[in-house]
């Protein structure tokens, strides 16, 4: 298996006009399977030419990191993904070279997520870095308030938050199923973009670490309508967005 240094070359050598090629052809096979409608694409013209950012969205399919890299297209979105999985194996690893695809090494014990230390390091270089805070596509495994580890990326990293709502992935390509089912609906919608100066390099604070992951998190939820999301997790975090005020520091 090739090692982070090997990857990262082989991906630097990668031509932009192969990553179009490649993004065009999934596209059009794609569109013969769902239908896509995509709101608030020009927030991301408001972002710094060659500014990381982050695009954070609700989990609901393993084809959302494809409706959110083919529907965007003034950026080259990017995915983290486990060396050894996604690496191990020849052919999926060059289509993980051309798509970009941020290779993270196995987690050493004792030592902080190797998922935010890649993720941070691509931010810096200027990446378009797609995540999910909820972190599972299943409900029962899912962490309805977010996981905190987007926000300390986007603290550690300086960079400004995309939060995007994503309705009807679930539909396309439910969990456990081997193909997509045909015809179905899918909306992304963009939100403008989250901007935390005030607390970068506070990444190791709790208090600010926890509100900037549910600001994060409560305009997910208003984008995507609370969609998928169950009752008693709607009443419970809906109230408690409403009483959410910055942390004093």
């Amino acid at each position: 298996m090739k090692t982070i240094e090997e990857i990262k070359a082989a991906q630097f050598d990668i031509k932009e006009y192969t990553y179009r090629s490649a993004k065009g052809i999934f596209k059009a096979i794609l569109r013969f399977s769902y239908a896509v409608s995509s709101e608030g694409l020009f927030f991301l013209e408001q972002l710094d030419k060659g500014q990381g950012f982050l695009m954070a969205a609700n989990h609901g399919s393993i084809v959302d990191a494809f409706v959110m890299g083919l529907e965007v297209n003034t950026h080259k979105i990017r995915f983290v993904g486990r060396q050894r999985t996604l690496w191990g194996n020849p052919i999926f690893g060059k289509i993980n070279n051309v798509i970009g695809t941020i290779p993270v090494p196995e987690r050493k014990a004792g030592s902080k997520s190797s998922v935010i230390d890649s993720s941070v390091q691509a931010l810096r270089e200027g990446a378009a870095v797609g995540i999910y805070p909820e972190g599972a596509i299943l409900n029962r495994r899912k962490k309805f308030e977010g996981k905190t580890g987007t926000a300390r990326m986007a603290l550690e990293a300086g960079v400004p938050v995309l939060p995007v709502g994503l309705i009807g992935t679930d539909g396309l390509w439910p969990y456990g199923a081997k193909m997509p089912r045909l015809g179905v609906h899918v909306e992304m919608i963009v939100g403008p973009p989250l901007f935390f100066e005030k607390y970068h390099g506070m990444q190791d604070n709790f208090e600010v670490v926890n509100y900037v992951r549910d600001v994060i998190m409560r305009e997910i939820r208003r984008l995507s309508g609370w969609y998928a999301v169950p009752p008693e997790h709607i009443i419970k975090w809906h109230t408690y967005y409403r009483k959410l005020v910055p942390p004093k520091i």
